[in-house]
């Protein structure tokens, strides 16, 4: 009886030891496992200051695209689309003579479509004849030449002006500006929050750059000569473009 209960009580003792060594080797496997020590060791954020800013640049476009288009409407597709080409190349003709290459001209929609209406006596759809449009892009590097190739396309043949847009040749500059404004803004604002916060600012984290031209109004230009003046050219607004960059900074905070 004495040696059952001895060899019980061993046999508890074994099993206490055991769960204990499990726990023990457990924890050593967490304690070591590269998560764990991280947990232990990594310090607290420093504090940032995380500040977006613009910057702009107005500049004076150089350089113009104009659409110009041509609409005919005969009883076939084939009289409608002799005709287009008649007065467009009359218009082509007009403008090169102007000085413009015909490097600078590129058609940029060409299209026959039929002209329907509902006929209430018979009941269906029927066809009263073919409507042939003809676009093209003079893509003109004198802006002040724009009102003058308005003013011949219209002259010898053209019906639509689908167009006129004003642009920059190379905007790479003017962004750059943009862009070095953006950063110096975003620094100041940074300044100042951090010394409002009762310390000073360190050194830049992270820059992101977003480069995009605001949108702008539609040039003004009259389709109508002046009224004592049937020989005045159409008179062109070019306006300016702005140039915007946003960038998004993260700094440093010394306390």
């Amino acid at each position: 009886m004495n040696r059952t209960l001895s060899v019980a009580k061993n046999r508890s003792a074994h099993s206490v030891l055991a769960a204990s060594v499990f726990v023990l080797s457990l924890f050593t496997l967490i304690a070591a496992s590269p998560s764990f020590a991280r947990a232990q060791v990594s310090p607290p954020s420093p504090p940032q200051i995380i500040v977006s800013a613009n910057g702009e640049v107005v500049i004076s476009p150089d350089r113009a695209n104009i659409q110009l288009g041509v609409e005919t409407q005969a009883k076939t597709a084939t009289l409608a689309a002799a005709d287009n080409n008649r007065k467009q190349t009359a218009v082509l003709n007009a403008i090169k003579a102007l000085g413009i290459p015909a490097s600078a001209i590129t058609t940029s929609n060409y299209s026959v479509a039929p002209m329907q209406r509902w006929d209430e006596k018979e009941r269906k759809t029927v066809i009263d004849g073919y409507r042939v449009s003809n676009i093209v892009v003079v893509n003109v590097t004198k802006i002040d030449q724009s009102g003058a190739v308005i003013d011949a396309a219209l002259a010898n043949g053209s019906n639509r002006v689908a167009g006129l847009n004003f642009e920059l040749a190379d905007p790479s500059k003017a962004r750059e500006e943009a862009l070095t404004r953006a950063v110096a803004q975003a620094r100041r604002e940074a300044e100042v929050a951090a010394k409002a916060a009762g310390g000073s600012l360190g050194g830049l984290l992270e820059l992101s750059v977003n480069s995009y031209e605001l949108p702008r109004p539609a040039p003004m230009f009259a389709m109508a000569k002046m009224a004592n003046d049937e020989s005045a050219p159409t008179p062109v607004s070019q306006g300016t473009l702005t140039i915007q960059v946003g960038v998004t900074t993260r700094w440093s905070f010394k306390q």
